[in-house]
């Protein structure tokens, strides 16, 4: 009989500024990584965009303006490079709206790429590389212009 297991869950958002895809390089890694981060244990049965919003504030400074997608558009499996932990990944798509990007010490390379024809292989791998693939092929072409229609769906 197997036994379940321990997962960490994660919350991550490819945001968006029109074409443009916000990608960031996590400092201890050296790999890509998108905005978000894990979930705090006390933060599991309350409102998960909280914990989202939270960990945004937290990377990206307070004065940024966002529009999140209240659904996760994707699930992916993932391993946190720091301890190796397995995790899940929740994925929402954003629009950023306005302000001034201040990165914390957790990443030290911040860009905004073509969400359609940027490569992400030579800075993402595994499954931060699938769920970005993933989301090129996916959502991208759905939502060529990175904008939320009014009610917060994608368009």
């Amino acid at each position: 009989m197997s036994k379940h297991g321990f997962f960490q869950i994660t919350q991550k958002v490819f945001l968006r500024k029109g074409k443009e895809l916000l990608i960031l390089r996590d400092r201890k890694s050296g790999f890509g990584d998108l905005p978000g981060g894990r979930m705090n244990e006390d933060e599991f049965y309350g409102d998960w965009l909280e914990s989202l919003s939270r960990e945004l504030k937290e990377e990206m400074g307070e004065s940024c303006e966002i529009k999140i997608h209240p659904r996760p558009i994707l699930i992916h499996k993932h391993r946190v490079s720091d301890g190796n932990h397995p995790c899940v990944i929740v994925a929402y798509h954003g629009e950023f709206v306005s302000g001034e990007i201040t990165l914390s010490d957790e990443h030290d390379y911040i860009a905004w790429v073509d969400a359609a024809t940027y490569d992400p292989k030579p800075l993402f791998f595994e499954y931060m590389l699938d769920a970005l693939q993933l989301y090129q092929k996916e959502y991208v072409p759905q939502i060529p212009d990175g904008k939320l229609n009014p009610k917060g769906w994608l368009v």
